[in-house]
């Protein structure tokens, strides 16, 4: 079986952004090996996009889909597995997270509705989605842990909880792509800063009080990331209003409706002087519900792979 996974690694190589038609060839001459194996190929050789292709690949043949299914479950329970014990053995959440989606995976079963969709049950009988998003859903959180863990450089260890636009209310312009990443990781982090940022925020801004809460400016939790030259030039404008003084209200940008109740905001960066970006001051506490923060990790991770890729992953 070794020239099957000599071709799998030579398209994996030759397709920066992986498609049905390039796989198409592959799915079904990997159909000849054992169900076993295909699956351990899978799991030992893809990432998260090609697994999700492949599925996609089978699934749209209606007399494979069950053997589709069957295939990538193992698959993915095989990776997840192995994503919790050796490569994030370290981090508690990420283990405790990977191994709650690892069994959800595993005791997820397949009906065919009255329309003659199949669904996935994912063991309570209660919540029934289609097949195709629920595996979508879990490649996509394969594809983020896998990106994350494959940083190099500066920002080896972070975790991307947030990338998109901000605005500015002083006239600094707007950062088009800013990436917020820290080395902690939470489930409901990932939430907290996308309802901040985003869905409440208008722009940042000082705060309008005089003393600002010992708990946010204790110590960065992160750093906002800007790269390109046309945000780069927005960030100098920044650098030279913000003070480095903790004890002035402009030490810090904060989003606009935290203007009066800061719990997070935006500081020069005097600690990691070659970044470029601003440091990110936070209480930690996001008070989440992890439970449903959890239901909302496909969604966030999409998301962010999206935009730090500037390409759309399969929904």
């Amino acid at each position: 079986w070794y020239p099957y996974i000599s071709r799998l690694r030579l398209t994996l190589v030759n397709c920066t952004r992986p498609s049905q038609s390039s796989f198409f060839p592959l799915c079904f001459t990997m159909m000849d090996l054992p169900e076993g194996l295909q699956s351990s190929i899978l799991s030992r050789f893809c990432d998260g996009r090609s697994i999700a292709i492949f599925f996609e690949v089978l699934f749209s043949n209606k007399q494979l889909r069950q053997l589709a299914f069957d295939l990538v479950r193992d698959a993915l329970v095989d990776r997840y597995k192995r994503l919790a014990e050796v490569e994030f053995n370290n981090y508690e959440e990420i283990r405790d997270v990977l191994d709650i989606i690892r069994e959800e995976i595993r005791m997820c079963r397949v009906f065919q509705d009255v329309n003659g969709q199949m669904t996935c049950d994912e063991g309570d009988g209660t919540l029934r989605e289609s097949v195709a998003k629920n595996i979508s859903s879990w490649c996509a959180i394969i594809e983020y842990f896998d990106t994350m863990r494959l940083q190099r450089g500066e920002r080896s260890g972070e975790f991307v909880l947030w990338c998109g636009k901000l605005k500015t209310q002083q006239g600094f312009g707007t950062i088009q792509r800013a990436e917020l990443s820290s080395a902690l990781w939470t489930v409901t982090s990932m939430d907290y800063v996308f309802d901040q940022l985003e869905l409440n925020n208008h722009y940042l801004t000082y705060p309008t009080i005089d003393t600002l809460p010992p708990s946010v400016i204790e110590s960065p939790y992160g750093i906002l990331n800007m790269e390109s030259k046309e945000d780069i030039d927005v960030l100098q404008r920044i650098r030279y209003y913000l003070r480095p003084d903790p004890d002035t209200a402009r030490f810090l940008l904060v989003p606009s409706q935290m203007e009066y109740e800061p719990t997070l905001g935006f500081a020069l960066n005097q600690h990691l002087m070659e970044r470029k970006g601003l440091l990110f001051y936070w209480d930690g506490n996001d008070e989440g519900d992890f439970e449903y923060s959890l239901t909302r990790l496909a969604e966030n991770v999409k998301r962010i792979l999206q935009r730090i890729r500037n390409d759309e992953f399969e929904k």
